[in-house]
């Protein structure tokens, strides 16, 4: 038994409210519901939505109050939730602050098989009345379900490849028990960590280390095991006392056992994954513990390559791993959000990580490359930075591989897009001389392949354009001379490059 969408839908609360999109999610289980509002979307905003740490199998109940005008903001957060492993949205007020559900909102939540529920047209609906029911019902068919292992899997098969983790694991089964779990290996060094109530972490981490568990609370262990696979031992604890039933205890331990059964034969790879999460979510001290279960010494690994796959994103893992076997005895590498992310140390040598580049790019990939980052703080950050405009910075540089400052840069313009007209014609001001000449055409292109592309070099540049090397250095002087300026030095080329970044960016979102 459990709680799918389709019996949430016939909940007294429910009364009138209508599935609009997303009928293939009908049947998932529902864990739990909460809120979320979002904001106009801006840099900040994007940072702490990212930055929220989702739980999988949700219902989202909100408004769209703050975007209830601005279908691709709706059409983000639908994707972002749905990439997070979330079921659906209960859209409430539509008519009061949503005006109506924009066609191309609801032919987006149906692509990603996402829940869209449209609520009564009422203005004294309460959020409240929803969540105290569907909580109550949640808690009624869990407690009634003696036989889970098989639903808890589904329900992980069923989220996105990055998200079928350990930790996701751990997080749905704390939910189903009200109670914490901790994943050690059998010298009591933490893997993984999930806490009832939320926001225990620390000081349950504290007492399991120092072996001084409140008196009060229910504890039980038991060790998983299996052919090919390092002994681990699962903690579970309810600080109210209460007993877990042994049914409930056989299924926790049966269901994580068949988990790193089918998606980590090899529990290396499956703690090498967390690690990765770990570093990219700026758990700095989950990330030495797990380290130090292979001896991993995270303070090197200060580069990391960020790289996204048109295709299978998890047959392209796999592949990585393969070509990196040569050069890595155990690399440091795993898909998060969409990308697989690598970390190396620049301790390894130029030659080290330049030849891993360029096996990856043989591969039909964008990759960014990161480096000198000091610590988790640093990467989190740079990930942040490259996640959202990686396509973008690679069509407008015209190159598979990247450094994170072209990012950078490319987000810095995108930002300046932002401020309005005045700020973009302040940039593009350099060109104007251009513009008002017979061979503007011409003269505009070679300038643009010149600085951007060709390093300043007019043999490169007549290369990349098929164009004779002396027409070009024609078109050179006659651009330096519309310009009276020599435009192979700076400050004139600097503010060219600025001016023909904005100039590809405008091309590049008014094609796209």
């Amino acid at each position: 038994m459990s709680l799918t969408v389709r019996k949430i839908l016939g909940l007294p609360s429910m009364r009138g409210a209508r599935l609009v999109a997303g009928e293939a999610a009908a049947e998932r289980t529902v864990s739990s519901v909460s809120v979320l509002e979002y904001s106009t979307p801006n840099e900040t905003q994007h940072q702490l939505f990212n930055a929220i740490n989702f739980e999988g199998n949700e219902l989202v109940i909100t408004a769209f109050a703050n975007i209830c005008n601005d279908t691709e903001a709706q059409k983000a957060v639908i994707r972002r939730l749905a990439e997070a492993g979330e079921i659906g949205i209960l859209l409430y007020y539509v008519g009061t602050f949503v005006p109506s559900i924009n066609p191309d909102v609801i032919a987006c939540a149906d692509s990603l098989n996402f829940a869209l529920i449209e609520m009564p047209h009422s203005n004294s609906l309460r959020y409240s009345d929803a969540i105290s029911e569907i909580s109550e019902a949640i808690f009624k068919e869990e407690s009634e379900d003696t036989n889970f292992v098989a639903e808890v899997l589904e329900d992980v098969s069923l989220l996105p490849t990055e998200l079928r983790s350990v930790s996701t694991v751990l997080r749905i089964l704390r939910d189903r028990l009200r109670a914490s779990l901790i994943l050690s290996d059998l010298d009591n060094r933490i893997i993984n960590i999930a806490t009832f109530p939320h926001g225990r972490e620390n000081e349950l981490r504290e007492r399991f280390e120092s072996r001084s568990m409140d008196p009060g609370w229910y504890v039980y262990s038991a060790n998983i095991s299996g052919r090919g696979m390092k002994s681990l031992r699962l903690t579970m604890i309810r600080e109210n006392g209460s007993a877990l039933l042994n049914h409930q205890i056989a299924m926790t331990v049966e269901t994580l056992h068949l988990f790193l059964v089918i998606w980590s034969p090899n529990h290396g790879e499956a703690v090498i994954a967390e690690l990765v999460r770990a570093i990219l979510q700026d758990e700095s001290l989950k990330m030495r513990r797990l380290a130090a279960l292979f001896n991993i010494d995270v303070k090197s690994l200060d580069t990391m390559l960020v790289i996204k796959y048109r295709n299978d994103a998890d047959r392209m893992l796999e592949e990585v791993k393969e070509n990196l076997s040569p050069f890595l005895q155990r690399p440091v590498v795993d898909l998060y959000q969409g990308s697989i992310v690598l970390f190396l140390a620049s301790c390894m040598g130029d030659d080290v990580i330049d030849t891993v580049c360029s096996v990856l790019a043989d591969k039909d990939c964008l990759m960014i490359r990161a480096f000198n980052l000091n610590d988790t703080g640093e990467v989190r950050k740079a990930f942040l930075e490259i996640q959202p405009s990686i396509e973008l910075a690679c069509r407008v540089y015209k190159r598979n591989i990247l450094n994170l400052v072209d990012v950078q840069l490319v987000n810095y313009f995108l930002s300046v897009l932002a401020k309005g007209e005045d700020e973009i014609a302040k940039v593009l001001y350099p060109l104007k001389a251009l513009e008002e000449t017979e061979d503007a055409s011409s003269l505009m292109d070679t300038l643009d392949t010149f600085i951007l592309d060709a390093d300043l070099s007019t043999l490169q540049t007549s290369r990349k354009m098929n164009v004779h090397n002396n027409t070009i250095k024609y078109r050179i002087r006659r651009i330096s001379s519309l310009m009276h300026a020599d435009i192979t030095k700076a400050p004139q080329n600097v503010m060219l490059y600025r001016a023909l970044m904005m100039r590809r960016i405008l091309d590049e979102q008014a094609s796209g």
